[in-house]
């Protein structure tokens, strides 16, 4: 959703039952403005609400398309409901992705929570090493060989940065033709592009993922040289497993259109019949729904 548009585009949102007041646009434009001072990014766009039980989350994605091969760069930022001051999202550790998928409760606000403890004796490992560091090193040692990564407890801020990647990855959509390649094979908005037809805003066909593609399919079209003469060279969203986790809806105007996600309840893509009009947000809980396969 683009800072410039948040007033008016969150009423989209609003058809899930979710939305943000007065204060939370002000303030959110306000901070959003102050990224772009210290980073120079192509586009900002506001990514959604994590709610949380003391404080909730808000999140931000920075893009740069200028000089990126296929796919622009993303850059994400989160901010807590009691400052709103924006920081860089640290990135993913992989290493508990099983544990993340896992977790099933809400997230408490507090982003130094530690949901996942280091074991004991890498606690101690910890502790020798930090002592080790206090005391003067050989001469002689060599440099490169002390330096080792240091352990680290699982936060609610890494568990942060995973979900919002998880659902990026998973939902974050577009209308077919809002984007085009250039010959030199990078992205850019198609500002030929008109919106998608009366007829043709509701059909989940339209949309596709805005993500470099990971198909196979996709991976060799994007490839070609003749893929900037068409504008279906990302996913399509109608191929996401399981069947039917998408819901697309339109509005009593029959002009506008949401995609919501069943599988991560509270993502909402967007967009106006015949014009430049789209986007996405989530606001919701963060967590995933896991038991959408057997519920459809």
């Amino acid at each position: 959703m683009d800072i410039y548009r948040l007033s008016s585009d969150i009423k989209y949102v609003n058809q899930i039952g979710v939305t943000l007041n007065v204060e939370e646009k002000l303030k959110l434009e306000l901070s959003l403005l102050q990224i772009t001072e210290t980073e120079k990014f192509d586009n900002i766009l506001f990514w959604g609400k994590i709610n949380g039980v003391k404080f909730d989350y808000y999140i931000a994605v920075g893009l740069n398309f200028k000089g990126k091969f296929e796919f622009p760069t993303k850059k994400f930022y989160w901010a807590k409901s009691d400052t709103f001051v924006f920081d860089e999202l640290p990135e993913i550790n992989l290493e508990y992705r099983a544990q993340v998928d896992s977790f099933r409760n809400l997230f408490t606000g507090d982003h130094k929570f530690v949901l996942i403890p280091l074991p004991e004796d890498q606690q101690a490992e910890e502790q020798n090493q930090e002592q080790a560091e206090g005391e003067e090193k050989p001469e002689d040692s060599d440099e490169e060989e002390n330096i080792k990564v240091k352990p680290k407890a699982f936060t609610e801020l890494d568990r942060l940065a995973y979900v919002v990647r998880a659902i990026e990855n998973d939902c974050a959509l577009v209308p077919v033709g809002a984007f085009k390649l250039t010959p030199t094979h990078e992205l850019r908005y198609n500002d030929s592009f008109r919106g998608a037809s009366l007829d043709s805003v509701a059909n989940i066909n339209t949309y596709q993922h805005f993500r470099a593609p990971q198909s196979e399919e996709k991976k060799k079209f994007i490839a070609r040289d003749d893929a900037l003469f068409h504008f279906n060279f990302l996913d399509p969203i109608e191929h996401d497993l399981p069947k039917g986790c998408w819901s697309v809806q339109i509005d009593s105007s029959k002009t506008s259109a949401t995609v919501r996600s069943l599988l991560w309840p509270g993502f909402v893509g967007y967009h106006r019949a015949n014009s430049q009009i789209f986007g996405y947000a989530y606001i919701g809980n963060g967590i995933k729904n896991s038991d959408l396969p057997f519920l459809l």
